[in-house]
């Protein structure tokens, strides 16, 4: 059963302890008697009958229904009335008590030190030798407390309070004194907490009590910052880092220290596991800067500093400072590196330049490399390259563990850069493949082209290169994978608009607009395709080609921008071509219903193709061959029929879909070696979007 002098004194704990006490409010002394209680209780109820304003006197409130409250609390339970009592100017009067006038003369101080002081605490101030005035006119206080105490219980003669009414007030009142202490530190400055707690632990019978209460009041901080810390850590990697790094210094880091002053991590395991958390983050956004090839202006190698000065558990102090150690040799290396680039293009020109950076680029999977090779390259176009190094190093991020021979890698790949650094650069292929078995043997995306003869598609693998930032005819947009590997050979006519579709999503990909831009797919033949069952060792990819529409020749730049997002887009084809292998593939699905497109039984443009995947009006199920090339229009019936026939032999019976049927055209007759076919849709019955396969 709860203890009503536990509980209020539970209650009343807190910077505002004085602030609620009863007597305080209702100016009254700690030894009223209960006549004089009712008489200010009754004076009140009077003036707040007629509306009037009610002078108390010393009453610190001038709300009369807090001073109702105060006043019920003093005529109401006599347990909770002591409590208040013991936070209340006793007087001088000591007739009634048999108590020396000392006793009462250290409680009042006492009383008042500390009311006085945890004021000045709220108010910005840094009363040190007012807590220790404090702390020491209590200590000599509670000496005769108890006897006051038992004379009080005496006094109030209530069946309620007995001897064990004056343990309980013993027993919590230290609790009740260091509270506003603890709660402060938490609440209050950072610089004061750590001096506020060291205060509270002087009070008496307050050594061990004032950490436990310290626990208690840092738990909800803890939670909050392994909260925070966790939701930080997901964003590393998916958002840009300085925001990160700025809120991780703003928040998290402030709250640490308070943590560090509240209870230090030497002495608590979680505030150290704090430590090492925080200062991970860190190290991770260092990393993250470094990997993007964006660490050029020291900003990483501070983080890493900070993390270094954080971190206390000694694994991961190994891993911040291997990763420091990795970013200061390859600083050297890519100063070294760029020093010889920049040597080449003094003696031989910015092309050769850029060649070398370019064969480097193609010879490395390293991603902050990459993007160094890639600012050196625009600085070269925009006529501001120099030799002066931005460092960006490959680093680690925890949990990755420290990786064996890490040295060793880094020297071989400084060798591979020292190799074209000093004359390999004339090695840059002007005969290029887009065709080899491996994508990675090819020419990497954004190669620019020079013109190429005519059926240059059969030999893709023997074309001309050419330098970017000249006029150039093509570029490769890319690789894309048209089937498994291992797979079977879906055809020429599928494969051919596979490669199409897949490249055209690549054009829109990249944010090349379709009626200025065509692309190109090459893949290899049947005889090449790896199925599993022959020796090819083929990877099953098309190799897509951009030109201008107009065939006029691509400016001093690249249009191509293989690094962009690979999310499906909806490509223009068409249904209803020549040849059915320049159609959408059989498979893939069209987005919006296709009645607008179509005029006298003819589709009239083209249409947006997506995956399956996407929402979308109607799948693909096949071209049908009707009537071979040459054969003489038999009449719109016939065709009609045919074509229904068909579809309905290439389309299963699927509940809830229905089929959309498009006949050869009536123009198309006109081409006599045009093979007739029919176009095979299924859409849901009720024409609403749907995703996935038609089933």
């Amino acid at each position: 059963m709860a203890d009503p002098i536990v509980d209020e004194l539970r209650r009343l704990a807190g910077p505002e302890l004085y602030r609620r006490n009863a007597f305080r409010i209702s100016g009254l002394l700690a030894d009223a008697n209960a006549r004089t209680a009712r008489q200010v209780a009754q004076r009140l109820r009077a003036a707040l009958e007629v509306g009037a304003d009610i002078d108390l006197g010393t009453a610190t409130s001038r709300d009369p229904h807090e001073i109702q409250a105060a006043c019920d609390l003093i005529l109401g339970d006599p347990r909770r009335r002591l409590v208040h009592e013991v936070f209340a100017p006793w007087g001088d009067d000591v007739s009634r008590c048999g108590c020396e006038s000392l006793v009462h003369r250290m409680h009042d101080s006492a009383v008042a030190a500390h009311s006085a002081t945890i004021g000045l605490e709220q108010d910005g101030g840094r009363p040190d030798d007012e807590w220790k005035a404090v702390w020491q006119i209590w200590s000599l206080f509670l000496a005769g407390a108890p006897a006051h105490l038992e004379s009080r219980v005496r006094e109030l003669d209530d069946p309620q309070l007995d001897r064990a009414a004056v343990a309980a007030i013993e027993a919590e009142l230290p609790r009740t004194l260091v509270q506003p202490l603890v709660d402060l530190a938490v609440t209050g400055p950072l610089d004061r907490a750590g001096t506020l707690v060291d205060i509270a632990g002087r009070f008496p019978n307050a050594e061990r009590l004032h950490r436990r209460l310290v626990e208690a009041a840092a738990a909800p901080l803890y939670e909050d910052l392994e909260e925070r810390r966790t939701q930080v850590a997901r964003r590393i990697g998916e958002e840009p880092v300085d925001p990160i790094v700025a809120e991780i210094e703003r928040d998290l880091l402030p709250q640490l220290q308070r943590l560090d002053a509240l209870l230090p991590s030497k002495d608590n395991h979680r505030t150290s596991a704090l430590h090492d958390q925080l200062a991970i983050l860190l190290n991770n956004c260092a990393v993250d800067l470094m990997n993007r090839g964006k660490a050029a202006d020291g900003r990483a190698e501070r983080w890493l500093d900070r993390a270094g000065k954080l971190v206390i558990d000694q694994r991961d102090r190994d891993l911040i400072d291997e990763n420091r150690q990795a970013m200061l040799e390859k600083q050297r290396a890519m100063r070294e590196f760029r020093e010889q680039v920049d040597y080449l293009f003094r003696m031989r020109g910015k092309y050769a330049a850029q060649r070398l950076l370019r064969q480097a680029r193609a010879q490395t999977s390293s991603p902050s490399v990459r993007a160094e090779i890639d600012q050196m390259l625009a600085e070269i176009s925009a006529g501001t390259f120099n030799a002066l190094y931005s460092p960006s190093p490959q680093a680690k991020t925890r949990p990755v563990p420290p990786k064996p021979r890490r040295r060793r890698r880094l020297l071989a790949w400084l060798l591979v850069l020292a190799l074209i650094a000093v004359g390999v650069w004339h090695w840059w292929p002007q005969k290029i493949s887009i065709s080899n078995d491996k994508i990675s043997d090819n020419a990497p995306a954004g190669t620019c082209l020079d013109a190429q003869s005519n059926g240059w598609q059969t030999s893709p693998t023997d074309l001309r290169g050419a330098d970017c930032d000249s006029l150039h005819w093509a570029e490769i947009l890319g690789y894309v994978q048209i089937t498994k590997v291992p797979a079977a050979y879906p055809g020429d006519v599928q494969a051919n608009a596979l490669g199409q579709f897949l490249c055209g999503e690549a054009l829109v990909q990249q944010r090349l607009n379709e009626s200025e831009y065509d692309v190109t797919a090459i893949h290899a033949p049947a005889q090449r395709w790896n199925n599993g069952k022959n020796a090819s060792k083929y990877e099953n990819y098309a190799a897509c080609v951009v030109q201008r529409h107009d065939r006029l020749d691509i400016g001093n730049d690249r249009v191509t921008r293989p690094d962009e997002p690979k999310a499906p887009k909806p490509v223009a084809m068409d249904l209803d071509a020549t040849k059915v292998a320049d159609n959408a593939p059989v498979g893939t699905c069209v987005r919006d219903r296709v009645n607008g497109q179509v005029t006298d039984g003819a589709l009239t443009d083209k249409v947006k193709i997506v995956r399956c995947s996407e929402w979308h009006w109607g799948q693909i199920f096949g071209y049908p061959t009707l009537y071979q090339a040459g054969q003489s229009f038999p009449g719109d019936s016939e065709v009609d029929a045919a074509s229904r026939s068909a579809c309905a032999s290439k389309i299963p019976s699927l509940r809830g879909f229905a089929t959309w049927v498009g006949p050869p055209s009536y123009p198309s007759w006109e081409d006599l070696k045009q093979a007739k076919y029919a176009v095979c849709l299924v859409h849901r019955a009720d024409n609403k979007p749907f995703k996935g396969a038609a089933k």
